[in-house]
């Protein structure tokens, strides 16, 4: 036999009634006379809120019982209704607990109000952030370690994440209107796009803390920036592009189990030399006219800090424009550095812009001409070539950058002025 049955009535459920009755009776009147959908509801909510905070925790709902309201109030006052509601829908409503008073009133005074409206999404890990980090080639070829700085949000310790104080009072955010969501508006071609994220007076939740309860070290945020030194392991064999995850290192809102993860993005930074392509290494190397013909040593730094002799021997003739490779001499395949790629050399033959008569005479003596002397009719034209530069190329339109000799002069017409013509 219950003393009172008004906390029952306001619910419209039995003095008997189970856990799962009382939720499924304040959800539904809780979305009924919520304030910001029923403005008029006020009170109302107030009441259905208090009824279902002492009928819920099983050791208030047997206080109430036994001696009525009046029993409940030597127990402490009300949390704010807000709070109830947020805790409900947020999935830490206390119906059906432990029956350990203590413990269900530190779990709900803990409890974040910020993102506590969206049910489980608010509990969901935050998405991972993003960092690029900018290597080497000599990095990605031997690894290591490297140092990293991150920026993270993490729940204000001063006020274990509440954003203010136990049973603080609560508005409705007035830059989104309770809604938790703010518009902005974007100039897009002849009219404006309408765009929606999340109200950061509130943090999506939709009301407020009252300024005097808020928390002085998160001003009411429910977080607070955090900042952490972290290494990073490059491991042999990564590429521009690799991922690297950590885990647990990102941002973590107030009401969240876990924090987020922090995704390192490789950016592989340009080599002076060598240039990567899969696991080979390509280079180019200019050598003169006698390295080409008579032979070729020529030592080259490696990635790793190792030096190689590369050589060509004599009489073996470096072509212009000629590629030769030296094996396992490139990158490291990832987590298995005993299949490596290749180095290939690129050869440019530096020739010299002009050559003296006796060197001449002396290069023909050892390689004379294949072709039969070139006999002449007198009616060939003869040119002569000059250095080609790409900015002196015709443009349709609008002609050449400079004069050309070839092109004809502008023809006299009779549309000249008469004092013009030339006789």
């Amino acid at each position: 036999m219950v003393k009172e049955t008004e906390y029952y009535e306001r619910l419209g459920v039995p003095p008997d009634a189970s856990p799962e009755q009382l939720k499924k009776a304040y959800r539904k009147l809780a979305m009924q006379y919520h304030p910001d959908k029923n403005p008029a509801g006020g009170e109302k909510f107030k009441k259905i809120s208090q009824a279902y905070e002492v009928l819920s925790n099983p050791k208030k709902r047997r206080t109430y019982d036994e001696g009525g309201e009046e029993a409940l109030q030597s127990g402490g006052g009300f949390r704010n209704p807000m709070d109830v509601f947020n805790m409900f829908f947020g999935g830490m409503a206390g119906g059906g607990g432990s029956g350990d008073d203590e413990e269900d009133d530190d779990e709900m005074g803990s409890f974040n109000f910020f993102g506590a409206g969206s049910g489980a999404k608010s509990r969901r890990q935050q998405p991972p952030l993003e960092h690029r980090l900018v290597v080497s080639l000599e990095q990605l070829m031997v690894g290591g370690w490297r140092t990293l700085k991150l920026d993270r949000k993490r729940p204000c310790g001063s006020c274990s994440g509440r954003g203010g104080k136990v049973n603080a009072a609560t508005s409705v955010c007035t830059t989104c209107k309770g809604k938790g969501v703010k518009l902005t508006y974007q100039q897009l071609g002849p009219g404006l796009m309408e765009m929606h994220g999340t109200c950061t007076d509130c943090g999506g939740a939709g009301r407020v803390i009252a300024e005097a309860d808020r928390c002085v070290t998160c001003k009411g945020n429910c977080t607070v920036n955090d900042t952490k030194i972290t290494k990073v392991h490059v491991e042999r064999g990564m590429r521009n592009g690799s991922r690297i995850l950590l885990k647990g290192e990102g941002d973590q809102e107030a009401g969240q189990k876990e924090a987020g993860d922090v995704v390192i993005i490789l950016q592989e930074k340009a080599h002076d030399t060598f240039v990567r392509d899969g696991l080979d290494l390509h280079m180019e190397m200019t050598v003169s006219l006698t390295e080409s013909l008579c032979g070729l040593r020529r030592p080259v730094t490696t990635l790793d800090g190792r030096t190689l002799v590369v050589g060509q021997p004599p009489g073996d003739v470096l072509e212009p424009g000629g590629e030769l490779r030296v094996p396992a001499e490139g990158l490291p395949m990832l987590r298995n550095p005993y299949i490596r790629g290749d180095l290939i050399i690129k050869f440019t033959v530096d020739l010299p812009e002009r050559v003296s008569e006796t060197f001449l005479e002396d290069f023909e003596a050892m390689f004379p001409r294949t072709n039969k002397p070139l006999e002449l009719s007198g009616e060939e034209e003869q040119v002569n070539m000059m250095p080609f530069d790409p900015s002196e190329r015709v443009d349709e339109g609008r002609g050449r950058g400079r004069h050309n000799p070839y092109e004809e002069e502008p023809m006299e017409t009779d549309d000249q002025p008469p004092g013009c013509r030339q006789s």
